[in-house]
């Protein structure tokens, strides 16, 4: 089995994703079964996702599933994605982050001539604006070069609604796309995600400790500025760091006694609520 499908399969909160991907794997088979006298191209993607579910990390996984295939998209330049946050700009204003926009493409070209790769662009701030002619030119311009794109345009802070299904429309008449929603993982998804990335240094949580982490982070995420992925990621280094740090004879198996500096009422996750709230807004 291709690793990078597997990895695909295993993301959380990702039932539409993955049906996606196995559509893919199946037009894979068939390009290989036939030969076509026109390349068949995927169409792009138009994605609600959540501030923190670990975005980069599904474009780097999706770029490396694509490139392995061989047959279902080309990948040309110095890297094979790049994600791009597009400012808005009022009418009467110049629409500079176009040109940055193709300054980006061509920067990641390096030495060759064009780049062929994915595209992630947030376009949160367009909501409620993709009527406006800057926006239609941006669009104007993803058209041109889509054939040698996958592009995906993410709105992480917009639940799906009148205005965005409406924006939705307008993309769709420029762009062949299918629509994905990417939900946060579930605290046990959560605990699962925590208890494969502990394992990266030789440890794994008993089950009692299992409980006292669910607990920690239903906690955690009750906050409205909760970020997902990279919270729990964080809290996990924060727990390597302690066991690591305070003992010379740390054994593989983290106990509930283990944690008990990061239990739901500790001083630690009352200050990393704290912690979230102020950066939650910080990054892609």
């Amino acid at each position: 089995m291709n690793i990078y499908y597997k990895q695909l399969m295993d993301f959380k909160g990702a039932d539409e994703l993955r049906e996606l991907i196995k559509r893919w794997d199946i037009l894979s088979d068939n390009i290989k079964k036939r030969s076509f006298d026109s390349p068949i191209v995927l169409p792009d993607l138009f994605v609600y996702t959540c501030p923190g579910y670990g975005n980069t990390n599904l474009i780097s996984l999706l770029a490396d599933y694509l490139d392995s295939k061989g047959n279902l998209m080309s990948f040309y330049g110095d890297v094979k994605y790049f994600e791009f946050r597009l400012d808005y700009f009022r009418p009467d204003q110049d629409f500079s982050d176009l040109y940055r926009l193709i300054e980006s493409a061509e920067s990641c070209a390096g030495f060759r001539n064009e780049f062929r790769g994915i595209i992630r662009i947030n376009i949160d701030e367009w909501v409620g604006h993709h009527k406006e002619k800057h926006f239609l030119d941006f669009l104007q311009f993803l058209q041109v070069n889509t054939a040698h794109w996958l592009i995906l345009l993410t709105l992480s802070d917009h639940s799906e609604n009148d205005q965005t299904r409406e924006m939705e429309s307008v993309v769709s008449m420029y762009l062949r796309i299918e629509k994905l929603t990417l939900h946060m993982p579930s605290d046990v998804d959560l605990v699962e995600y925590a208890s494969d990335y502990i394992s990266k240094f030789g440890l794994e949580f008993s089950e009692d400790a299992k409980t006292v982490l669910a607990e920690s982070v239903n906690v955690m995420r009750s906050n409205k500025y909760f970020y997902g992925l990279h919270t729990v990621t964080d809290l996990c280094n924060d727990i390597v760091y302690s066991l690591f740090s305070r003992s010379a004879d740390v054994g593989s198996v983290i106990t509930k006694d283990m944690l008990a500096d990061f239990s739901a009422d500790s001083e630690y996750i009352k200050r990393t609520v704290i912690k979230i709230k102020k950066t939650a807004t910080i990054g892609f």
